[in-house]
């Protein structure tokens, strides 16, 4: 079983992964992919073509915050890195998720507007509400400006919930968290 699971910033979409994992499902973070593109050998160097040294820290190697920072102000930036890193962190996902004898939680924030729901048993969404969403990406040290970039560049999260199957709520205790994923978990084996 693959399922999909997403949710605006902030929602708590990597609690409710580690909940999945709790459950004996294995992980796929599409951001930790997209890190990993990022830093390739070949991305690199057209980073460096578009964006100058700017765009590295002093170890050579992408400074992730001055990019989103860039590509949150830009619509054209963003649609450039896009372009750059999606397609191989779609080949990565696809080979990590290929020994179906495991169960996988792939874990995408952008999956409806880039319209990557097929392949998925499931699609979950984790939701919560705004005053939460706010509060957690505060305490990531994103300033309501970055905040308002990031939530205005994702469909609206209402959007998210429609379009999903299932929906985890998170905005109580992780141990709530927990024990929606396990009866989503039972329910799903049950099909």
């Amino acid at each position: 079983m693959v399922i999909g699971l997403t949710g605006g910033i902030g929602s708590g979409k990597s609690a409710a992964a580690a909940c999945f994992a709790k459950s004996g499902f294995r992980i796929v973070d599409a951001d930790q992919l997209a890190h990993q593109v990022l830093e390739s050998a070949d991305i690199v160097p057209q980073l460096r073509a578009r964006w100058g040294d700017a765009c590295l820290g002093l170890d050579g190697r992408p400074d992730r915050q001055w990019i989103a920072t860039k590509v949150f102000q830009d619509e054209a930036e963003r649609v450039f890195l896009e372009g750059l890193i999606h397609p191989e962190v779609a080949r990565l996902r696809l080979l990590a998720v290929a020994d179906r004898s495991v169960h996988h939680v792939v874990e995408i924030p952008l999956l409806f507007e880039k319209n990557l729901t097929d392949g998925f048993d499931a699609i979950v969404c984790v939701g919560c509400s705004e005053e939460t969403r706010r509060a957690r990406l505060l305490r990531r040290g994103l300033s309501a400006e970055d905040i308002n970039r990031r939530i205005n560049s994702q469909l609206p999260l209402s959007e998210k919930v429609k379009r999903s199957e299932f929906v985890l709520w998170n905005d109580g205790e992780l141990d709530f968290l927990q024990e929606q994923v396990e009866r989503l978990v039972t329910c799903l084996r049950g099909r």
